[in-house]
């Protein structure tokens, strides 16, 4: 089932139609790399998946009113829209601070531009997840437990550590053994 591809135009007829199969290939297609740019800007699981929701019900409202109009690929305009909600989220949170690299740009850009972005995206997230599974399995966990937001305390319990002081060090060696393996790589070079 999951060797199912849609085209762009089944992708929109089936959200018009609320066809169930299509609405899951979006989620498998589209929702990982959402995630990534969220949890990467300070966002949550919660956040996540807000965010995922409230672009599918805008998408669904612009479907079903019969005036949408594609003119980048389907996973590349649900991006930018994700984008664009959790920009509006972080501004609302008054966390300035945090910038989504040419996010203020995205609005205004070509289809070709946009596709660039999401593909330097996608390709980060892919760099980042190749030198994440080379990582020793304790690191992985550890590293998951913390992007799940769970406590030091509760690491440190799940992994067998004798105190949070010293999880809190062993993620810090993961997060920086992964960042040097990213930075070291020399196909990474371009993203950073």
């Amino acid at each position: 089932m999951n060797s199912m591809h849609y085209s762009d135009q089944a992708i929109v007829e089936g959200i018009r139609q609320k066809d169930g199969g299509v609405l899951k290939y979006i989620y498998a297609q589209c929702f990982p790399s959402v995630s990534y740019l969220v949890r990467s800007n300070s966002g949550n699981e919660d956040d996540v998946q807000d965010v995922f929701q409230d672009a599918m019900v805008i998408l669904y409202k612009n479907i079903s009113e019969g005036n949408f109009e594609l003119h980048c690929s389907f996973q590349t305009y649900l991006y930018s829209v994700c984008k664009r909600l959790w920009m509006k989220k972080l501004q609302a949170k008054q966390k300035q601070e945090v910038s989504l690299s040419n996010f203020a740009a995205t609005v205004e850009l070509s289809e070709i531009n946009l596709i660039a972005i999401y593909d330097v995206e996608e390709e980060k997230f892919r760099a980042y997840q190749k030198h994440f599974l080379r990582l020793p399995v304790e690191c992985q966990k550890l590293l998951r437990l913390f992007v799940s937001k769970v406590s030091l305390r509760d690491i440190a319990a799940q992994m067998g550590f004798k105190s949070e002081k010293y999880a809190k060090l062993r993620k810090f060696l993961c997060k920086e053994e992964l960042k040097r393996n990213v930075l070291n790589d020399p196909e990474c070079k371009q993203f950073f």
